[in-house]
């Protein structure tokens, strides 16, 4: 009977780690891309790359993601120059550019979409954008600490 228990708990446990998602490949963490996201190679700029989706929170508990320290790594680990934000468009911030405050209420930073907090099976807008140098090669990793997203093969919409 024991054996028996034993068995049934470890397939369980097997079936709920094989659930899951977030794209093609192996899952690293709890952050899941909602859809695969659209990859943008603007006219004239064949090195430059701009990605836009939706992430969702896969975890049992809340996440809290600041833009400031996600990272856009090549295939070989390596950090590239990348402005990265979970929001949909351009919101300009309350203060001008020479009279920043040293902190920015959590308000504010959430509105400008530096920071996002997703309860269990939420979701927020996500976009990055960055240049491979050349040389760089793929594939292209989102690092938000925690873990990573994998950036799907391409679904690109050129012309931007």
């Amino acid at each position: 009977m024991r054996r028996a228990s034993a068995l049934a708990l470890l397939v369980a446990i097997m079936a709920v780690a094989g659930c899951g998602g977030g794209g093609a490949g192996v899952r690293h963490g709890d952050l899941v891309w909602e859809q695969p996201p659209l990859e943008f190679v603007p006219q004239g700029l064949a090195s430059d790359r701009v990605v836009v989706g939706r992430v969702r929170n896969d975890s049992l508990r809340p996440l809290r993601l600041v833009a400031a320290r996600v990272l856009v790594r090549d295939g070989a680990g390596r950090a590239l120059r990348a402005s990265v934000g979970f929001t949909t468009t351009y919101a300009h911030g309350l203060f001008g550019a020479f009279q920043q405050p040293s902190a920015l209420p959590t308000e504010e930073l959430v509105r400008l979409g530096r920071v996002v907090e997703l309860r269990p099976g939420e979701t927020a807008p996500f976009y990055a954008a960055w240049r491979m140098p050349a040389g760089t090669r793929g594939p292209v990793h989102v690092d938000y600490g925690a873990g990573d997203l994998t950036l799907p093969a391409r679904r690109s919409a050129r012309g931007v």
